[in-house]
């Protein structure tokens, strides 16, 4: 990697507040940070930088004769592998690693929802009706196996979670090696059924790729036990949504708690909307007080990084979409 010096170094960024551009330029004081206020001025100023931080198009990337490096601001980056920016030597970087404390917090919430039929109780709440405890399905989440899709910093984190809950855990993932001793088993994506056989819940936290998208499908629900639980806050095209709903209306499995849908927002008049078996929430477990502060701390360290010519952190293999 080229080891940049003083005014060779250009970063342009989107608006920020005061504080944040004060933090980044006492961090790195010899990079040069240009402003962009809007796409059009992004297209004008992206000719002479290096680097790029936030969200990027193929048009900025074409513009760029100069960048070598783009850190985007999500985990996710299925948004911005289009041609102009897998096939060149431009690294990317992602924000691995930001949202998984909190996005863990969010499947644990809807999973104990779904333990203590907090989905009918809102219904019932809502109604003013004081619901007999003989009707409310409730089940104790100690001891239920979870099934994870996608074992990287957020399926981590989610493993953790379930296992101080008492929660035993199995996970499939295509490259993972790491298996921390809560999680009893690892398997490649070919043991995805064998999993779906044994989980109580499943939760996808995988990245959307060619490889995983739809990867939910029919067979997938006809796997699961009629008891299971459905857990997304991953993407919504990694589930076969039509198939989905099918599953939830014949009771194939017992719910589904989705922070992502195709398309988003969800339409009014689809059938999830109605379903008291399901919980949805506006893609949102990604939120945070704290989240614009880690991401901070990320670009912060990748941008000292680059100057001195050294390893990125989060990069992502383009051709794999992770």
């Amino acid at each position: 990697m080229i080891r940049y010096k003083e005014s060779f170094m250009k970063l342009l960024v989107p608006p920020m507040d005061g504080r944040t551009l004060k933090q980044l330029r006492e961090a790195v004081p010899t990079v040069e940070i240009v402003i962009a206020e809007s796409k059009d001025d992004a297209l004008n100023k992206v000719v002479d930088v290096d680097a790029i931080y936030g969200p990027v198009s193929s048009e900025l990337i074409k513009a760029g004769k100069k960048l070598r490096w783009v850190q985007v601001t999500s985990a996710g980056v299925e948004g911005y592998l289009f041609p102009e920016l897998v096939e060149s030597d431009i690294i990317l970087t992602n924000a691995k690693g930001v949202y998984a404390i909190h996005i863990a917090e969010h499947v644990m919430a809807l999973i104990l929802s779904f333990g203590r039929a907090i989905n009918i109780l809102i219904h019932r709440q809502r109604d003013e009706i004081w619901e007999s405890r003989a009707n409310l399905p409730v089940i104790e989440i100690n001891g239920l196996t979870l099934g994870i899709v996608g074992l990287g910093g957020i399926g981590l984190e989610v493993a953790k979670s379930a296992h101080a809950l008492g929660m035993r855990i199995l996970a499939v993932d295509p490259t993972q090696t790491y298996q921390p001793d809560y999680v009893e088993n690892l398997w490649r994506l070919d043991k995805l059924h064998d999993m779906l056989k044994e989980a109580d819940f499943v939760t996808i936290c995988c990245p959307l790729t060619p490889q995983t998208r739809q990867m939910m499908s029919t067979e997938e629900f006809k796997c699961m036990k009629p008891t299971a639980y459905l857990i997304n806050i991953a993407r919504g095209g990694i589930v076969d949504q039509e198939a989905l709903i099918k599953a939830l209306k014949t009771k194939e499995i017992a719910g589904a708690g989705l922070d992502v849908t195709v398309p988003e927002p969800l339409p009014k008049g689809n059938p999830l909307w109605q379903m008291e078996n399901v919980i949805i929430t506006p893609h949102m477990a990604g939120q945070s007080p704290l989240s614009s502060r880690r991401l901070m701390k990320v670009f912060t360290e990748n941008l000292k990084r680059f100057v001195n010519g050294e390893p990125l952190l989060n990069v992502v293999d383009k051709k794999l979409g992770y």
